[in-house]
């Protein structure tokens, strides 16, 4: 008979083998995989503006999925329009990982602040970029980019990972963006009315990297949903209950994805045993695709990994597509859409953003970064209100 420990331990490990059976993975890309969760329908509001945030698509467009042995878990696709996921994985490449902005976004009224003051896993160990230099540009004393060693940021709140605690006055700004977004989500959903994001630990993923089963909950008002955000490669979520008896529910994550934590599964148990290094990984052998999300081209023939046969695809919200190829070893404009709308953008950035870089080489290493990279935006609030 399996202990309480086995059932998170073995879960874990069997999902993260290279060869792991990913029959019971949920994803929520199938048809026949959604049979297992429940949709929440989202109807549209009196009077209410087409998108609440210039990132977000009109609400009723959302596909929102819960399950009845998890309560207070939500997961959502189709949030971001097409243009809204492109900026906000610009904040973060752009503007999170160099520590600058654009003058006018997210700048506090009446001041000339144009820097976050991010903490990294490598501030604390003292690698930071010199002067003139950011993470895309700086490298360590054998000559590895520093980019490439860059696992988190953090923003707003600290976490102290030695006291194992957040501390009153540890913390620097807070990107105004992830506050509106975790606010207008969780409200719209009538999860939270009031959620006031004052933390945000962005984190950078490549295949082969896990993290194990913890739980969020050591903010100070837990009452507060936590809100997680994909972006990049897709990985397995592995979402459990408050102790380590519970069932686990496996799901695949795909870019834009939204995940809230809040109520009775606010601090559930959960971990991300897999990352993979293709944008459509192969987690079932259904047959049928839902028309939502990222997982959309316009009108066009494309090949999905994880389901039997070509499907033809209708336009959706966001408007994006994976060609269900591996980005791995593909030149600036490989198949995958979304990245290579991205990285034609970033000819229109200010040249700070890439300085001493020339826009070539950035588009390059920019390329080179999300073909092996999954981004998790974890969005909560740490301070009690009264």
């Amino acid at each position: 008979m399996d202990t309480d420990v086995d059932i998170l331990k073995r879960t874990f490990k069997d999902l993260k083998k290279k060869n792991a059976n990913l029959e019971t993975v949920i994803d929520t890309n199938c048809r026949d995989c959604c049979k297992n969760l429940e949709q929440e329908p989202i109807e549209s509001l009196p009077g209410e503006k087409p998108s609440p945030h210039e990132f977000l698509s009109a609400p009723e467009s959302w596909n929102v999925f819960t399950h009845p042995h998890y309560p207070g878990f939500y997961l959502i696709k189709g949030a971001f329009s097409g243009d809204g996921i492109r900026k906000l994985l610009g904040r973060v490449l752009l503007q999170y990982v160099t520590g600058r902005k654009r003058e006018g976004d997210g700048m506090k009224e009446g001041t000339n602040e144009c820097e976050y003051q991010v903490r990294t896993n490598l501030s604390c160990l003292g690698e930071t970029p010199n002067e003139g230099h950011s993470y895309w540009s700086a490298v360590d004393t054998r000559g590895d980019c520093l980019i490439d060693k860059l696992r988190w940021i953090s923003m707003g709140y600290h976490y102290d990972w030695t006291a194992r605690e957040y501390r009153p006055g540890f913390k620097s700004e807070f990107p105004v963006e992830l506050k509106e977004l975790a606010h207008l989500i969780t409200k719209r959903l009538g999860i939270c009315e009031d959620l006031r994001a004052d933390a945000t630990l962005v984190n950078f993923y490549h295949p082969g990297d896990t993290l194990a089963f913890h739980q969020d909950e050591l903010e100070w008002d837990l009452s507060k949903p936590l809100v997680s955000i994909s972006l990049g490669l897709p990985g397995i979520l592995c979402v459990g209950g408050t102790n380590r008896s519970h069932p686990v529910l496996p799901l695949l994550l795909s870019h834009g994805d939204v995940i809230i934590l809040s109520g009775a599964s606010r601090t559930a148990y959960h971990a991300v045993p897999r990352v993979f290094d293709t944008f459509s990984p192969s987690t079932c052998s259904h047959d049928t695709l839902v028309t939502h999300g990222t997982m959309v081209t316009h009108g066009t023939m494309v090949s999905h990994a994880s389901c039997s046969q070509d499907v033809t695809m209708t336009e959706t919200t966001s408007g994006e597509s994976f060609s269900g190829e591996s980005a791995a070893g593909k030149d600036v404009k490989f198949g995958n859409e979304w990245v290579s709308s991205f990285v034609n953008d970033l000819s229109s950035e200010n040249c700070s953003f890439y300085h001493p870089l020339t826009m070539t080489a950035f588009q390059e290493k920019i390329s080179e970064f999300l073909a092996r990279t999954r981004i998790n935006i974890s969005i909560r609030q740490v301070e009690k209100h009264s």
